[in-house]
């Protein structure tokens, strides 16, 4: 079973734009099954327009942010009448009517750079708490894709970076150790062939020269070791395994990658790699979890 895990929930919008009410409806509806932010870097820019403050760091921390694809922002934008109304009723500490319709419009800017994104989630009517079980529907269905998807969900993401690229992408999902999802067929990828059986071959044999002490010390490497390591110079350039805590991490670089055409089957390599491991070292499904991290440095589009 794979589990792509959400690392947290991140709400925004305006002041008094409903942030708090879902905060606690999303926590009732999913049994506190996530860490909800209050604020983003969309805010921490925003509020820099507002100031008249430079917001080059807040956008470089934001795009950090939102590229990590186990993270899920909530934004929420209701009619700036809503947004009076509420004022009238209760009022703000920090802002008035001339400052909240400020902050409408540059949240607005704001979320139309970012809605289109697969972990962005816009909401601009409805109780918060039909939106807090909507959230919570989506969120544990897609705790549930496959790696395959997972690889698309990548594309979704990139395709609507400027330029087609994303040089900050990463994410990670775990395998419970009985790798049902696994797909030895990847090997026979069109294209892929050779590149594939090659990356397979020399990271297992390093792993087993590792274990046998066919090493530069003459020592035998337990499951333990940090020498489980591939590089290369291809797109696929990085790949570690360490086992720590009955845990089995792959870590894994890609210094680039077509998220169309070569990121769905290549997250499956990794993941069929992971299960050789797994196997090498003798561990045991319901015992050892597999944790399956990516970073990649250039996640693009050529289309």
């Amino acid at each position: 079973m794979i589990t792509f895990p959400i690392n947290k929930i991140v709400l925004e919008g305006c002041d008094l734009s409903g942030k708090t009410t879902l905060y606690n409806e999303i926590h009732k509806a999913s049994q506190f099954k996530w860490n909800i932010d209050d604020r983003s870097g969309i805010s921490m820019c925003v509020y820099s327009k507002l100031y008249g403050r430079n917001d080059f760091y807040h956008r470089q921390n934001l795009h950090l942010e939102m590229s990590n694809l186990n993270n899920h922002f909530v934004l929420l934008y209701p009619e700036i009448h809503i947004i009076q109304e509420r004022f009238l009723s209760r009022g703000d500490e920090a802002q008035d009517i001339a400052s909240l319709n400020d902050l409408h419009i540059l949240f607005g800017k704001e979320f139309e750079k970012y809605c289109m994104l697969p972990n962005f989630h816009t909401f601009q009517t409805g109780e918060s708490c039909d939106q807090a079980r909507e959230i919570t529907r989506r969120l544990r269905s897609l705790e549930l894709i496959t790696p395959e998807n997972i690889g698309n969900y990548v594309n979704e993401f990139v395709k609507f970076q400027p330029r087609k690229e994303s040089t900050t992408t990463s994410f990670h999902f775990y395998d419970d150790g009985n790798f049902t999802l696994v797909n030895e067929d990847i090997l026979s990828t069109p294209g892929e062939e050779d590149y594939y059986r090659s990356i397979r071959e020399k990271f297992l044999s390093k792993i087993k020269n590792e274990i046998k002490g066919n090493n530069r010390y003459k020592r035998k490497e337990t499951p333990a070791s940090r020498r489980f390591v591939f590089a290369g110079e291809e797109c696929i350039s990085f790949i570690q395994a360490v086992f720590r805590d009955d845990l089995l991490d792959i870590h894994t670089v890609f210094r680039s990658s077509d998220t169309e055409n070569k990121t769905p089957t290549d997250i499956q390599l990794i993941h069929l790699l992971g299960k050789d491991i797994y196997d090498i070292l003798g561990l045991k499904p319901g015992k050892h979890k597999a944790r399956f991290r990516f970073n990649i440095n250039s996640a693009h589009v050529l289309s």
